[in-house]
């Protein structure tokens, strides 16, 4: 069966990690009947009931959020899925979302099915580490463009024909890129930006078959593309691999491009989010067909879900700890900066609620300066090494102690 092939090529890239054995017994045990269709696509009203649906199933692990309405009155929901649903750790957040271009369809599909394998089998123990959030359909309006029936005469266009890719606030460009307002999904989504702390992030699209990195606005290369080119390359490798095909995920160089490369853009949410927010998001084309045909759906589950999986579990790797203050053990909401590596916003900030900050590098050596209003820097030197998780503690001292 498909699932069980997929755990013999999972293990691959987690056997370095305690937590990836998965009992025999989880993976022999029954399984409930599935939510998702097993090759097609939902109407919207049978959307709305999966989403429902999978929170209400698994409860402990997992919750519905609405991010927003639109003026149609579809939804922009997203589930969040992590252990211990009701008790908020400081964990690194993963966001997924598909279908921000209404008529490249399978990602819809690939997500409802990645939900509900996460909270079937939870492989790897990822929702043991991690907080995933998982919005299958970002633009209904362009997905049901004529009716909530059926995705049959789908848009790129969301209800009013923007390019949702082009309408984010850009690094180099400004606001309003593509000239138009920020669009009722574009807002709903800056507003989750806000108000949630993504450290990594993959949007799917269709019409090609590569996995795009930043930047999408500049020519000159971002300061992690070492790291970029190294994931983007592990999830190239394990697409072809499950595909078993030597015509699967190859556009551009071999399956991998930088957006500027391919053909430079204005407005995308990659850059949005990758300098705004200093999230590390990428763009995934995970088929040349736009409007995927639903039978072969699985088949092309069983190809990109080893590449999709190892991304999220990069969420785990690389540089991770907690900022503290060392008189009162409250959180500090320092800036993590590399000197002489960061620039153009790719340095990041710990969590203000925990403390916790998530940094993903290339593997090599580092000096690390924690900086905080009020409080003495911090250097800090660490070691980065290829699928191996790097732990720190921070704690710093006020300026006024360091002045008695």
């Amino acid at each position: 069966m498909r699932w069980f092939l997929y755990f013999l090529l999972f293990p691959l890239f987690l056997l370095t990690q305690s937590q990836v054995s998965i009992s025999a017994q989880k993976v022999l045990a029954p399984q409930p009947v599935s939510l998702i269709p097993a090759s097609g696509y939902p109407s919207y009203p049978e959307y709305i009931a999966i989403m429902e649906g999978l929170a209400k199933r698994y409860p402990d692990k997992c919750a519905l959020e609405i991010w927003g309405t639109l003026p149609s009155g579809r939804q922009i929901l997203t589930l969040h899925l992590t252990k211990e649903i009701d008790s908020p750790m400081a964990r690194p957040q993963v966001l997924c979302s598909a279908t921000m271009h209404g008529d490249e369809t399978a990602g819809y599909w690939l997500l409802l099915q990645l939900a509900e394998q996460l909270l079937m089998n939870n492989p790897g123990n990822v929702l043991e580490d991690l907080d995933i959030f998982i919005n299958p359909l970002a633009n209904p309006d362009g997905a049901y463009r004529r009716g909530n029936e059926s995705l049959r005469g789908a848009s790129r266009g969301n209800a009013a024909n923007v390019d949702l890719n082009r309408n984010y606030p850009d690094p180099d460009d400004g606001p309003h890129p593509d000239g138009f307002d920020y669009q009722p999904e574009t807002r709903i989504f800056m507003q989750a930006a806000r108000e949630h702390s993504f450290d990594l992030a993959i949007n799917l699209h269709g019409g090609a078959e590569v996995f795009n990195y930043p930047w999408d606005t500049y020519r000159e290369r971002h300061p992690d593309t070492e790291w970029w080119s190294r994931i983007s390359r592990d999830f190239a490798s394990r697409a072809q691999t499950a595909s078993g095909r030597s015509g699967y995920f190859n556009d551009r160089h071999n399956g991998v491009t930088n957006g500027h490369d391919w053909y430079p853009i204005a407005g995308s949410r990659q850059d949005y989010m990758n300098y705004y927010h200093r999230c590390r998001e990428a763009t995934l084309e995970v088929s040349d067909r736009k409007h995927f045909p639903p039978d072969d759906l699985p088949q092309l589950w069983d190809w990109i879900s080893p590449g999709l999986l190892g991304f999220i579990n990069e969420a785990r790797l690389g540089l991770h700890g907690v900022v503290t203050d060392r008189e009162t053990g409250n959180p500090i909401a320092a800036q993590l900066t590399v000197p002489g590596h960061d620039r153009s916003n790719s340095d990041v900030f710990a969590d203000g609620a925990y403390g916790n900050f998530h940094r993903y590098l290339a593997e090599g050596d580092y000096q690390v300066l924690f900086s905080a209003p009020g409080f003495v820097p911090q250097w800090r030197n660490v070691t980065i090494r290829n699928g191996r998780r790097t732990n720190i503690e921070v704690k710093m001292e006020r300026l006024e102690a360091t002045r008695k």
